[in-house]
């Protein structure tokens, strides 16, 4: 059995828009402050 690296994990994921995974997780988009199109805080109001 092989193992993968994080590295290589990481470079097959398909990523998403952060919206599109904020949305699922019940965070509108007014809760997110975004660092770039993958990444975001949520909002010191939302928590």
């Amino acid at each position: 059995m092989a193992f993968k690296t994080d590295i290589q994990i990481a470079r097959e994921a398909q990523k998403r828009p952060i919206q599109e995974i904020g949305e699922k997780l019940g965070i509108s988009s007014d809760d997110l402050l975004p660092y770039g199109h993958d990444k975001a805080k949520v909002s010191q109001t939302f928590i």
